[in-house]
């Protein structure tokens, strides 16, 4: 069974930019508001590029130790769209 749960929802995210590292921990989601909840993010799984259409938009993997999330950001739009949960434990 397919523990992932499609949102697509608009979120606010609070976000920390490094001055330093490497390109995949310069900028780094910390905390989400989401239907009225704050998550916050522990860790940082995976962050990619890619594009739709001629939009930039950033990729994050990021988990709150129990549940892991998708976030999208647009580059152009500035906007942040939590895509998906998944359910890491029951």
């Amino acid at each position: 069974m397919d523990p992932t749960i499609k949102i697509d929802e608009r979120v606010d995210v609070v976000t920390i930019f490094k001055r330093g590292g490497d390109i995949g921990s310069l900028c780094v989601p910390c905390r989400m508001r989401w239907r009225g909840r704050e998550i916050d993010l522990t860790e940082l799984a995976l962050r990619h590029p890619t594009v739709q259409g001629k939009r930039m938009i950033h990729v994050f993997h990021v988990s709150d130790g129990s549940n892991g999330y998708r976030l999208e950001f647009d580059a152009e739009g500035l906007t942040w769209t939590l895509v998906a949960m998944m359910a890491e434990k029951p």
